[in-house]
């Protein structure tokens, strides 16, 4: 079940964070381009890597601002407030000092934080990280001009579109897998709009930390695949051979996002760098293939992502079921439809964040899986005979 969701306050900005674990050191992830903290817990290869993280660390996810599920403000700000928007993270969990985990534009801005903030950066971890996006007779391997304009238009063309957003590129693993691109392309949408997803794009494209490296005094593990179609093999030597002190680790594969691929080598370093332990592989979950669709649990998949704001589509597919097939099996074992369930169990489900938690009727109604907050109010009230807040007041 996914972390429940707050949100950190940098001035008038909120920004939306989740909390997982509570091992003994804390690891803050700051992600690539865009997130939704949401819908990373619905895909079970995310959901799997980032569970196994908060098995020995307090894991803090974020999403910057104008993405996912913090402010849909303008996203084209300064580095210096997105380290900001960190900073308000990190307070609201009571985080002194962490480790900084970025993955591909996110190890850009963690480079920047781990300079500027040595006094609340443990170490700094970067995946498929780069130097800046913008070609140079010094940097050869960031983009040319002509590139950034075709991806640009892309954006604008074919955003959220599996099949035409060039997802092979940053993961050409599933390549053959359809469906994983349909599912990434609506992640997409769930975390940007395509204004959103181009103006920090183009802001990727200005940013150049080239002239701090040498001033990250943390200890630095840089991971890197050694065939990243997305960002050559080569910044992240450029990287390594600038900060400090550094550990280099050439990873196999062509995949630019680390949970696709053998995520379990990404996984180990990742450990053993932080505890000095390296783990054994164990048996990873079996992800289900489409030949095997019909063996997929309804019930655990639905009480697994009931809080999600999904469509009845989305359920479908994710217990592997065309729609018609997945109303009428759901039929068969619950004795009633979807639509019906889905509205009682988040009820039930909002009832006990109300009674167990400080959240807001605002809060808890998204948390629930609700979309608009007055039909919440009115479902519960119909539900409970009470609205929410005089419910709590009288159980109390």
């Amino acid at each position: 079940m996914k972390p429940i969701t707050k949100y950190a306050k940098n001035n008038t900005i909120n920004i939306a964070y989740q909390v997982v674990g509570q091992g003994a050191v804390d690891i803050l992830f700051v992600p690539g381009w865009v997130s939704n903290i949401d819908m990373m817990w619905i895909d079970s290869k995310l959901s799997y890597f980032l569970s196994y993280l908060s098995q020995f660390s307090r894991l803090i996810l974020f999403d910057k601002r104008g993405t996912g599920l913090s402010d849909r403000v303008n996203p084209s700000c300064s580095l210096n407030e997105r380290m900001d928007d960190i900073i308000s993270v990190m307070d609201a969990v009571g985080a002194k000092k962490t480790i900084l985990f970025g993955h591909s534009e996110g190890g850009t801005i963690s480079c920047l934080f781990a300079k500027t903030y040595p006094e609340r950066t443990v170490s700094l971890i970067t995946f498929g990280a780069f130097s800046k996006r913008k070609y140079a007779v010094d940097y050869p391997w960031a983009p040319k001009p002509d590139e950034r304009a075709v991806f640009y238009q892309t954006i604008q063309k074919e955003w959220g579109n599996g099949q035409k957003m060039g997802l092979e590129i940053i993961m050409p693993s599933m390549v053959n897998d359809a469906d994983y691109y349909n599912w990434f392309a609506s992640y997409l949408r769930s975390a940007a709009s395509p204004g959103a997803a181009l103006a920090l794009a183009k802001m990727n494209t200005e940013s150049d930390i080239t002239s701090i490296l040498t001033e990250i005094k943390a200890p630095t593990l840089i991971l890197h695949r050694k065939d990243d179609i997305d960002v050559h093999i080569e910044e992240a030597n450029y990287l390594a051979k600038r900060i400090p002190n550094s550990k280099f680790v050439q990873l196999e594969g062509n995949d630019h996002c680390f949970w696709v691929g053998d995520s379990f080598s990404v996984i180990a370093e990742i450990e053993e760098f932080i505890t000095g332990i390296r783990p054994v592989k164990i048996e990873e979950p079996q992800f289900k293939t489409k030949t095997s669709y019909a063996k997929i649990d309804i019930e655990k998949t639905m009480l697994d992502n009931f809080q999600y704001n999904l469509k009845a589509e989305e359920f479908a597919k994710l217990c592997g079921r065309s729609l018609s097939a997945f109303k009428r099996d759901f039929s068969k074992q619950f004795n009633t439809t979807p639509f019906k369930w889905l509205k009682t169990k988040r009820l039930e489900y909002a009832k006990t964040l109300l009674l167990e938690n400080e959240l807001n009727v605002n809060q808890i109604c998204y948390e629930s899986g609700f979309k608009n907050n007055s039909h919440f109010i009115q479902s519960f009230k119909e539900q409970f005979k009470l609205p929410p807040n005089q419910y709590k007041s009288k159980s109390i």
